[in-house]
């Protein structure tokens, strides 16, 4: 295997056992799916079922659910688009804004916990290493 594809297995890997860690005091009913849906309403304000599937790379009906999940669970709510009757716009309800700023601190909470138990040469080494991965995730 190639040096760059054995690194890519290990970073996948290791995503998967950090992804588990944090969800393990997971306390909410909110999917990971919902939550991804629900941050990008948070960063980017209203839109469509449609613009939300594109932007999460899903069908739109898969979308749709995860929309109507959020709106059952109070944590959006559907409207009108004023500029286009036909259309309905999406966004996320104060409920959905402190359930976001609630699970986000208690994810970061445990990650800090985890990182406290390095060196502080490790912790620089980590913190290096998140200023290269991260244009990796950029289009």
């Amino acid at each position: 295997m190639e040096p760059h594809v054995a690194l890519a297995v290990d970073l996948l890997t290791l995503h998967g056992r950090i992804r588990r860690t944090l969800l393990t005091g997971k306390a909410d009913e909110v999917t990971a799916s919902q939550t991804a849906a629900l941050g990008r309403l948070l960063r980017y304000g209203e839109a469509t079922v449609a613009d939300l599937a594109r932007a999460e790379g899903v069908r739109p009906q898969s979308m749709g659910a995860t929309v109507q999940a959020l709106v059952d669970l109070g944590l959006a709510e559907r409207r009108p688009d004023p500029a286009d009757g036909r259309r309905t716009l999406v966004r996320a309800t104060e409920t959905g804004e402190r359930a976001r700023e609630e699970a986000w601190s208690t994810r970061t909470g445990v990650l800090a916990e985890r990182l406290a138990t390095l060196s502080d040469a490790d912790r620089d080494t980590v913190a290096q290493a998140v200023a290269l991965l991260a244009p990796l995730t950029e289009p």
